[in-house]
């Protein structure tokens, strides 16, 4: 019953099979938003929030939304400008099963590569961060993240954002995020850019013993974060085509 559940969410979003690339405009690696993910160390308990969600993997589930785990801002990577200063994202626990397992196609700056998505484990919230005439974000997708294994990238990239500036090693992927629409207390949030995925990779550099305390506001909630390690870098990505584990 999973499977053929599955195979009717792929068939309504028509990607049952590989799409040829030249179909569809390509996804900007290198002028669509990078971030670099902050863990949340402080903020105040709230209790679960119930959504909806709907994405490419899973076509509808009403499930609890737990409290954030890290704050994710836009970085620049090896000196590429931040377009989109105001964009940054909230991630929040969403876990639930996926079956089957899905084996992912997807293409981004680090190369082509072929992910096996295990189960939803986050979702991204765009948030405004309360600091100077930042405004919110209201260009930005939600994302449905997915837990992910794949091939270890291992390159060193520049990363600097509004929290500063580190050499890191990137190495393996840990998340795959998908466009998902959400509806949460009776509103729809729409996809605003189909097109554009996340891949979100580990990453490993000495860290800061610094905090940061900032105010932020989102669909769920205002609130004041305290953040000092950061654990992922989520670039722009191409999603190609999906398939279930066989």
């Amino acid at each position: 019953m999973a499977r053929k559940f599955l195979l009717l969410a792929l068939a309504a979003f028509g990607l049952l099979v590989m799409a040829p690339a030249a179909q569809a405009q390509r996804v900007d690696f290198e002028r669509e938003t990078h971030f670099r993910c902050y863990i949340v160390s402080q903020q105040t308990p709230a209790p679960a929030r119930t959504v909806t969600l709907s994405d490419q993997f899973i076509a509808e589930a009403t499930l609890s939304v737990d409290e954030p785990l890290q704050f994710c801002a836009p970085t620049s990577k090896n000196g590429l400008e931040i377009e989109e200063p105001e964009e940054h994202l909230t991630m929040y626990g969403a876990p639930q099963p996926l079956e089957p397992d899905l084996n992912v196609f997807t293409e981004d700056q680090f190369g082509p590569r072929t992910l096996m998505a295990i189960g939803a484990r986050v979702l991204l919230v765009p948030t405004q961060k309360l600091v100077g005439e930042l405004g919110f974000p209201e260009r930005l997708n939600h994302h449905r993240c997915y837990e992910v294994t794949g091939p270890r990238v291992g390159t060193r990239v520049t990363l600097e954002d509004q929290f500063g500036s580190d050499r890191v090693r990137v190495e393996r992927p840990k998340l795959f995020c998908n466009p998902v629409e959400k509806t949460f207390a009776g509103e729809t949030f729409r996809i605003e850019e189909r097109r554009v995925h996340l891949t979100c990779y580990e990453i490993f550099a000495p860290q800061r013993t610094e905090a940061t305390t900032f105010g932020v506001f989102n669909q769920f909630e205002e609130d004041v974060f305290t953040v000092t390690s950061f654990e992922l870098l989520c670039v722009p990505a191409e999603k190609q085509g999906f398939a279930p584990v066989e």
